[in-house]
């Protein structure tokens, strides 16, 4: 996938892009239970938008007692996308 594919899936929804932002603003990893509350999003819509944040490796899933993520810090569009989110004011300052 080159770099306009892997943009377009990342941001192509507002649901995706209110996920980056609580992962963003989030030190640990959370459970789609936590994303609903953060988001107010569907479950089925986070679920969704999970699987396509995963595929182009922009969200990591572990699994403890139940299915946990966060935002893939070593990706370089995250590290840019994070940078960009501070820089315009959408995340505040304490972003880890």
């Amino acid at each position: 996938m080159n770099a306009t594919e892997t943009v377009e899936v990342g941001l192509g929804s507002i649901g995706r892009v209110k996920i980056l932002k609580a992962l963003t603003e989030e030190p640990r990893m959370l459970t789609i239970y936590a994303l609903q509350k953060k988001t107010h999003l569907k479950r089925e819509d986070i679920k969704r938008n999970l699987r396509d944040l995963k595929s182009i490796g922009w969200v990591n899933e572990s699994r403890l007692a139940n299915s946990v993520f966060s935002l893939n810090r070593d990706n370089e569009y995250i590290r840019h996308l994070t940078t960009f989110f501070l820089n315009v004011g959408y995340v505040e300052e304490h972003v880890y």
